[in-house]
């Protein structure tokens, strides 16, 4: 019986307890790799907010196939607009226990800030522009059409119910609605 006990031991110890070290250290190791000094983690910050400043709207419009909404540009001119971050954003029509919308960072107007949000086609929603984020993985987005609109309606894509919410008729209208900045 001693030996039974042993046995299941050491096969315990060497299928399930030593992959499990191992990959353990394998990720400590990787952690301190990729570590970023100071100075790599205020460049990459510094190089985001060039990024945000600058507008590169010809070649999103390339890459997504359609043409972005006039009232979208303005957007990217407002600097101070675009590089505040943790925005509440609250509707006139909304009652008093409605919290509003929340803005956790605006994207930049890049291809590759898209890449790093939901593919909208695949949900059967069309084609579109995904300007700002909540913090959670859930977007903001405009739909791009085949010919220049002056605006579009602002949609909200969320992950978590899977859902596409209509939240203004227009992306001038939801600009325009009162804001609340947060503290971080």
């Amino acid at each position: 019986m001693k030996d039974w006990l042993l046995t299941i031991l050491a096969l315990c110890c060497l299928f399930i307890a030593l992959p499990v070290l191992f990959l353990w250290l394998r990720d400590r190791v990787r952690d301190w790799q990729r570590r970023k000094t100071p100075e790599q983690i205020k460049a990459g910050a510094s190089a985001y907010r060039n990024r945000l400043l600058s507008r590169n709207h010809n070649s999103v419009e390339t890459k997504i196939g359609g043409f972005l909404p006039l009232s979208l540009l303005p957007l990217y001119a407002d600097h101070g607009l675009v590089l505040s971050r943790a925005i509440g954003i609250r509707s006139p029509h909304l009652g008093c226990e409605d919290p509003g919308f929340w803005i956790q960072e605006f994207l930049p107007l890049d291809v590759e800030s898209q890449q790093g949000t939901c593919d909208l086609e695949e949900a059967g929603w069309g084609k579109g522009f995904c300007f700002a984020g909540d913090g959670m993985g859930n977007f903001y987005w405009v739909h791009v059409s085949a010919t220049r609109q002056p605006d579009a309606p602002v949609f909200f894509a969320c992950h978590d119910p899977w859902g596409n919410e209509k939240v203004a008729d227009s992306l001038k209208e939801f600009l325009s609605w009162p804001r609340i900045r947060h503290k971080r």
